[in-house]
């Protein structure tokens, strides 16, 4: 082994990255998982649970893959974080792209719940699901935005630290 791969693994940075990585890796596989349990399950399956599946599959399958996009997305933050450059310009940009995957989710569940209530087939359990889907996804989007902003704010600082010396 060399010595800068020894330095590598030995340097925090790099061990949060692989931390990262490795419940990022876990969530896309149960995302993976959930995507060909509900494909099977509406094809399969018989009774109220199967049939919503069936209804609003495209909406399940289309919150799944920019779920998937949104880790995807997150793997190039945790490298970057790997690689010690954590306030970077690719992560602004990587932090933003999850934000707008996650406010796209949100509107889904609007536009689902605006469904669901103009169908007349709704109960205050599906009003509920979608409300706080809805408001978890406007939440991150909040968040991944703020992030994006301070982080921009960092590299700016760090830029002009860079400079002066």
């Amino acid at each position: 082994m060399t010595n800068k791969l020894k330095e590598l693994r030995n340097n925090k940075q790099y061990q949060l990255s692989l931390w990262l990585k490795t419940v990022d890796l876990f969530l896309m596989i149960l995302v993976i998982m959930l995507f060909g349990v509900f494909s099977w399950y509406g094809a399969k399956g018989v009774g109220p649970t199967a049939e919503n599946i069936r209804s609003y599959g495209v909406f399940l399958y289309v919150t799944e893959i920019l779920t998937l996009v949104m880790l995807i997305i997150f793997w190039r933050v945790a490298t970057e974080i790997g690689r010690d450059n954590s306030f970077s310009m690719e992560n602004v940009k990587h932090f933003r792209y999850i934000g707008y995957c996650s406010g796209t989710i949100s509107m889904g569940y609007l536009f689902r719940l605006i469904y669901v209530i103009a169908n007349g087939n709704f109960t205050w359990f599906r009003i509920g699901y979608c409300l706080a889907l809805m408001i978890f996804g406007i939440l991150v989007l909040s968040v991944c935005l703020i992030l994006s902003c301070l982080i921009k704010n960092a590299y700016e600082m760090k830029q002009e630290n860079d400079l002066t010396i």
